[in-house]
């Protein structure tokens, strides 16, 4: 009856009211592209005329395509023919076509309530039973078929209340489920989810219209129910649709208000609409015998019954939105049973049955004239109370309906004259576009437009909404001139059948690098910058900087010398090294010598053999010091170089540097009459001492010399006295104008009369307590200071003034380290206080200590003034004293630590001969120091420890001559007889020494010669007697 209004649905959204499209050529498209749709193409090439049939492959393309419907035109007439002719078939039935074209009708037969299945393959009906109602009624039956061709049915039986029943048929066979036994007997709906699940819609047990309005859903594993709309007497004569977001529309009446209604679950719940009524509840009784299909643009078309005026009505709009209710049939009893159905131009299609006549009718809308008309399908007999309804995809209408008078079910067919076709634009690249087919969702068909030459172009389409989709595949148009469409025509093409861009060896032949040569003829068919290689080295003439020489391909350096060849190829200047030493001939002064390759100077020795490589007058060096043997005047001497005067005494050794040529010289370099002997600058034939640094002249001729080192003496020199001021100064003429012999406490040269040495200006009258002969007895102190004037550097001191050991005045202040007392500054190595000389005994110290000062100085007897000559008579000159006193600080830091000592003493052995080679010491000095170096470097350590604190040692003491020492010891030991006692004492005092042996024991015999032998470890210690 009304199941075919899903297939219908199913069919309208296949369909869609389009224009009909004719092949064309169209020159731009306002589209937008996508990512390439994988195809081929069949055949991929044809003649650029055009009219070749091709087939697109891929995927896809249904839902790109757009419905093209076309009218014929033709006033098509209905085919009516038996289906089923089993005894009372056909009295409830329902229509599908699966996607193969073949049409299932379901039908309820009333002689035995056999539930059967009757298909048409296109050869003829197949029917059979498929259920049985079990013994009791079965009403109004409904089918859909969904995307796998299978069938869904719903029926109801009549057992006490009603049971809703469904069927499934698998392609295989048929199953049958309970899905409700409360159910009124009457009317349902069915219809499939995007998963192909059943819906089933139906009124509750109840009286009249039912109980309610009620869905039962199937979700893959069970059945489930809701009451959707409830209340007494309705929810009956419900039609179902599904649309493609799952959302649930149903039709259905109130007859308890007399309305036709709608209800949707779209909102997340269900509501319902209002479709039909009449003014009043007793005006009108819409909605029975409802069928409903919704079109492609989501229209609802309703037919349905109006049990008071006994019409047949047409209702169309959506939920939640205005409704058009208009009577399309309302001639006698009529519009009972009505099946609904929408074309592809989503024009409504109504059969129905008449009991006027007892007629099956058709109804649809004139496009001409948007009206109704009406027709008759079939008359001769009671026919159509149980009819169902549905439109292909073809446009073919299919009408199965039930024939009374002969008991059996029949099939109406006919066309609705209108044609649907899926189409699709397809692009040929820049020569325009014509319009495909889309014969299913893998293929298009399209035949090829003409353009005025042959090319391969790529294909694109455009789809339905204008986007447009390139394709991966490609069409070659073939020109009959230019077979090969390469834009060569045949005759002048060398390769007519195969598309080519060469121009030079041939005309229209392959050239895949394209520098006109073509692939046959290109000895480098992938270079687009090669094609020959005359010498055939592998290397193309262009890049080939000798084309004909196949030993050789490049110069990088331009010289014209290949690199194979050239020893320098990165070098235009260079292109041999006949000596192999890595310098090209062309830069190698000695090309054959591979020792040597540049010469600097220009003098012809090279720079690795010439010692003086920037020097063109010098080549060697044979004594190595830095001077070329052209220029040095004693090539084999590497301690000279020099000799500017020529007299054969290098410069360096050379005390006479102005020689006059041709003179004999000795060692020094000097000639006789450059000889200065004693190095004062006074050559030896003008000094009077040319063995005397200190003196040169001797005015008075007394032997003496005029110069004078006592700086005391420069307040009582007369400025006409001749003479200077020399430190050291060695017998110093007192009285250089005067011929004298005096010689006492180093006053010379003046008049000594007695000949006692004193000179007699320095000598007491004989009344001042002399002798007979003259000889004073107590010295001479003008100043009464207590220092005699002859050893008075002040002899006129003020009365009562402090005086030091030279007779002149102390200042009050006292430096913080000067020490307080003659033994203070004995012990803390003041220079003044005369130190030991060696043998001297431990009470000499104390003496000598003692008679630093004064005090003490002033009450000796005349016979002591020997400590005033011996103060006094030093001969060492200043720089010798300073060199001497340098070098007792070396031995006194270092004599315990022999390495760091030998070190110092070589580097002030190089010290002294530097500065006397510059003039800054005198010759003297240097061998002076070199003497004591020599004997120190030889010395043991017991030795240096004694010489560290010896300054005798180093003349640094003052000494007398050995008639006048032993005369004085034996005078100082005469006077003091404590020395004796101290000899004789027991134990040594702690000051004296002793002998170091070879065990670091320092030994000491005590008493001297008495055979008792005392030893200690250190010097700081006691001394202890050694038992024997």
């Amino acid at each position: 009856m009304r199941v075919w209004i899903v297939a219908s649905a199913f069919l309208a959204v296949l369909l869609s009211p389009m224009l009909t499209h004719q092949a064309s050529l169209e020159s731009e498209y306002d589209v937008h592209y996508t990512s390439p749709i994988q195809t081929s193409i069949s055949p991929s090439s044809g003649w650029n005329s055009g009219g070749e049939e091709i087939t697109i492959s891929g995927t896809g393309f249904s839902d790109l395509a757009f419905s093209n419907i076309t009218d014929d035109g033709i006033n098509h007439q209905w085919v009516e023919t038996t289906m089923d002719y089993s005894d009372q078939a056909g009295r409830y039935n329902a229509v599908a076509v699966d996607s193969n074209g073949h049409i299932h009708v379901v039908q309820i037969k009333d002689e035995s309530y056999q539930i059967r299945h009757s298909v048409n393959d296109g050869t003829g009906w197949i029917s059979n039973g498929i259920n049985t109602c079990g013994g009791t009624y079965c009403w109004d039956i409904h089918m859909v078929i969904d995307d796998n061709d299978e069938l869904h049915v719903a029926y109801t039986a009549s057992s006490g209340s009603g049971k809703v029943i469904y069927m499934h048929y698998d392609g295989t066979s048929w199953t049958d489920t309970l899905v409700s036994s409360n159910a009124r007997f009457g009317a349902v709906g069915i219809a499939v989810d995007s998963n192909n699940y059943p819906h089933i819609s139906y009124a509750a047990d109840g009286q009249n219209c039912g109980a309610g309005l009620r869905i039962s859903s199937y979700d893959g594993s069970s059945w489930s129910y809701t009451n959707i709309d409830q209340g007494s007497n309705r929810g009956c004569d419900s039609a179902i649709v599904i649309d493609d977001n799952d959302n649930i529309y149903i039709a259905y009446q109130d007859r308890s208000s007399s309305k036709l209604k709608i209800a949707t679950d779209k909102s997340g719940s269900w509501d319902s609409y209002l479709v039909d009524t009449g003014t009043s509840q007793s005006n009108l009784y819409p909605g029975y015998m409802t069928s409903m299909v919704m079109d492609q643009q989501g229209q609802f078309h309703i037919a349905h019954f109006d049990d008071k005026e006994y019409d047949l009505r047409y209702s169309t709009g959506a939920p939640n939105s205005q409704w058009t209710t208009t009577i399309v049939d309302a001639t006698g009893h009529t519009g009972r049973g009505p099946s609904i159905a929408v074309d592809a131009a989503d024009q409504p299609h109504i059969v129905y049955h008449t009991w006027t006549g007892q007629n099956l009718k058709y109804a649809t809308i004139d496009p001409s004239t948007s009206n109704w008309t009406v027709s008759t399908i079939s008359s001769n007999n009671d026919v159509g109370d149980g009819n169902s309804l549905i439109i292909d995809q073809n446009g073919v209408i299919h009408v199965a309906f039930s024939d009374e008078t002969d008991d059996v079910l029949k099939y109406a067919t006919k066309s609705t004259g209108l044609s649907v076709t899926n189409e699709i634009t397809v692009k040929f690249g820049q020569y325009g576009s014509v319009t495909g087919t889309v014969v299913d969702d893998s293929t298009i068909q399209v035949t090829t437009p003409a353009i005025s030459t042959g090319d391969t172009v790529a294909l694109s389409i455009v789809d339905k909404d204008g986007v447009q989709h390139q394709l991966s595949s490609s069409f070659q148009f073939i020109d009959q001139n230019d077979f090969d469409s390469d834009g060569v025509l045949n005759d002048n093409d060398d390769c007519p059948e195969v598309a080519g861009t060469s121009t030079q060896d041939q005309n229209g032949c392959p050239d895949d690098d394209g520098d006109g040569y073509s692939n046959s003829g290109d000895a480098f068919p992938n270079d687009v910058l090669e094609w020959a290689d005359t010498d055939g080295d592998g290397v193309g003439n262009n890049a080939d900087a000798f084309p004909n020489d196949s030993s050789e391909t490049e110069d990088s350096d331009d010289d014209g010398v290949g690199d194979n060849t050239d020893a320098f190829p990165f070098n235009a200047f260079e292109q041999i090294d006949s000596d192999g030493d890595g310098a090209g001939d062309n830069s190698d002064a000695f090309p054959n010598n591979p020792s040597e390759t540049v010469d600097s100077d220009g003098d012809g020795v090279g720079d690795n053999a010439d010692a003086f490589p920037d020097n063109a007058y010098e080549q060697q060096d044979s004594d190595g010091d830095g001077v070329g043997d052209n220029s040095d005047a004693f090539p084999n001497d590497s301690s000279e170089s020099l000799d500017s005067d020529g007299d054969g005494v290098g410069d360096l050794n050379d005390l006479c540097s102005n020689t006059i040529q041709d003179v004999e010289v000795d060692g020094n370099g000097c000639s006789q009459a450059q000889l200065d002997s004693d190095g004062d600058g006074y050559v030896d034939t003008q000094d009077t001492f040319p063995l005397d640094s200190t003196q040169w002249q001797d005015s008075d001729g007394d032997g003496y010399g005029d110069n004078w080192g006592d700086s005391d003496w420069n307040d009582t020199r007369e400025l006409e006295w001749p003479g200077v001021f020399v430190i050291g100064a060695v017998q110093a003429d007192h009285c250089p104008d005067t011929f004298g012999n005096s010689t006492a406490n180093g006053f010379y040269g003046c008049v000594d009369n007695d000949g006692n040495g004193i000179p007699d200006q320095f000598q007491q009258p004989e009344t001042n307590e002399t002798d007979d002969e003259n000889e004073t007895q107590t010295p001479l102190d003008s100043d009464n200071d207590s220092v005699p004037d002859i050893v008075d550097d002040c002899p006129e001191t003020s009365p009562g003034v402090v005086v030091d050991a030279d007779g002149c005045e102390i200042e009050e202040t006292q430096e913080d380290n000067e020490p307080s007392s003659g033994f203070e500054a004995f012990f803390s190595g003041n220079a003044d206080p005369v130190t030991t000389t060696v043998g001297v005994g431990a009470i000499l110290l104390a003496v000598f200590t003692l008679l630093q000062t004064n005090a003490v100085a002033a009450v000796l007897p005349d016979a002591f003034r020997w400590v005033q000559v011996l103060r006094k008579n030093s001969k060492l000159t200043k720089e010798e004293r300073n060199e001497l006193t340098y070098l007792q600080s070396l031995v006194q830091a270092y004599y315990n630590d022999p390495k760091e000592f030998a070190e110092e003493l070589e580097d002030l052995k190089a010290d002294l001969t530097a500065r006397f080679t510059n003039n800054q010491i005198k010759k003297e000095t240097r061998e002076k120091l070199l003497i004591l170096i020599e004997e120190l470097q030889s010395s043991t350590s017991s030795e240096l420890y004694k010489i560290a604190h010896n300054d005798t040692y180093f003349g640094l003491s003052q000494v007398v001559d050995t008639d006048e020492r032993t005369s004085l010891l034996e005078e100082k030991l005469a006077m003091s007889e404590d020395a004796v006692e101290l000899n004789h004492s027991d134990t040594p005092p702690g000051n004296l020494l002793g002998d170091l042996d070879d065990k670091g024991t320092y030994w000491i015999e005590w008493p001297v010669g008495s055979g008792t032998w005392h030893y200690r470890y250190a010097p700081s210690e006691t001394w202890t007697v050694w038992d024997t």
